[in-house]
């Protein structure tokens, strides 16, 4: 996530409407002047995870109107501030210590097409985190800004083991019928627990100051628009349980007030942003089903231009009264699926990923009885069924 959190869109637009409104109840008009550009100032994010390949520290400047920042860029990884349309700094020192050492580890800056992208990156290799060590940042710009910050890792139960945190479980979950009860052995030096679900909306966290903790199969995502569901039929998504530091924890809890720029807790000096650390407890896979109760609840067969054969699970995620929210999956290849149902109309669209937003192939038909019937849209793979039959799961 972002240090620099909210739709910067709405919030000129609500900066905009605040400022008409007040001219218009003050009954006066504003005289013309010239606002300086505020300074910029650096932006961190690095959250160290015990037992993760690599640390990533992620450097970037507040936005200050300086840059014209191009926001249709598909988000990379690789590249993440750029193409989550912030301003990269490029060329820094940055370095990871551990205990007493006040040299620490040079991080190596990602590169994507010949330009920094402001992602540094130390392995494991040059330096392993351990849950209970105290360790430091120290990032020089090529300006000579600095910025410095330290955290304790929290530390792990006894007989904890990174290889066997980070490997998920399977984890089965009608969505009907059970509850996920959540139960974890836990570890000092921690300041509490996050449970973490990945959704195509994007994620769901709460902390958790207890050792246990139950999902609701009809839990919502209050951190999406719309309120989705958190578990969606025919998904398997990936739930984290971890341990978090202080920074982490107030970071997160606390917001940055678009205007003023103020109520955000930092935890680095010279900078704003996050420095923190987190053990991983246990991951799993939560491969989510439902009762079949509406018509379209069941699996479609049809033969792909290729003439493979395709098989789609689908459900009613979501009922309403005039279109009802879909999901399912594709099952080989594995794929991911969302859609809409408004009477017999059915729109499809098959994720190349687990986003929402990674649209693959969407497919329009109609359903009658045991058919589902339809075509492709043509700015997207077309080589899909365009006749499924109704099977048994």
């Amino acid at each position: 996530m972002s240090p620099l959190r909210g739709d910067r869109r709405a919030r000129r637009a609500h900066a905009t409407t605040l400022l008409a409104a007040t001219a218009w109840l003050a009954g006066c008009e504003f005289g013309k002047a010239v606002i300086p550009t505020p300074t910029p100032r650096l932006v961190v994010h690095a959250v160290l995870n015990a037992g993760a390949a690599e640390q990533i520290v992620l450097l970037e400047s507040s936005l200050t109107g300086r840059v014209a920042v191009d926001d249709s860029l598909a988000f990379d990884p690789l590249d993440p501030i750029r193409t989550a349309g912030g301003e990269p700094v490029e060329g820094a020192e940055v370095r990871l210590a551990s205990g007493t050492d006040t040299v620490g580890v040079l991080a190596s800056e990602t590169r994507v097409r010949g330009r920094g992208t402001g992602r540094y990156v130390v392995s494991r290799a040059q330096l392993a985190i351990v849950p209970g060590t105290p360790y430091t940042l120290r990032i020089r710009t090529r300006d000579g800004r600095v910025v410095t910050g330290a955290t304790t890792v929290p530390g792990a139960p006894a007989g904890w083991n990174a290889t066997a945190a980070l490997t998920s479980q399977p984890l089965p979950f009608n969505r009907d019928a059970d509850a996920l009860r959540l139960a974890w052995t836990g570890a000092a030096g921690g300041r509490i627990y996050a449970v973490r679900v990945e959704t195509p909306f994007g994620p769901w966290a709460l902390f958790s100051d207890s050792t246990a903790f139950t999902l609701s199969g009809a839990l919502r995502n209050f951190l999406a628009p719309g309120l989705p569901h958190v578990f969606l039929p025919g998904f398997t998504q990936p739930l984290s349980i971890t341990s978090v530091d202080r920074n982490f924890y107030d970071y997160n809890r606390s917001g940055n007030d678009p205007f003023g720029g103020t109520g955000l807790i930092s935890s680095v000096t010279g900078g704003l942003g996050l420095f923190g650390s987190l053990v991983v407890l246990g991951t799993y896979e939560v491969s989510t089903t439902r009762d079949d109760r509406a018509t379209i609840d069941a699996r479609w067969t049809g033969t792909a231009a290729t003439g493979a054969t395709v098989d789609l699970d689908l459900w009613v995620d979501d009922p309403g009264p005039t279109a009802s929210a879909l999901s399912g999956r594709q099952r080989a290849p594995r794929r991911y699926i969302l859609g809409i149902l408004t009477g017999e109309t059915v729109r499809l669209a098959t994720l190349a990923g687990t986003s929402s937003a990674d649209t693959l192939a969407f497919f329009t038909g109609r359903l009658a009885g045991d058919t589902l019937v339809g075509t492709y849209d043509r700015r997207f793979d077309t080589g899909g069924p365009t006749r499924f039959r109704r099977a048994p799961r």
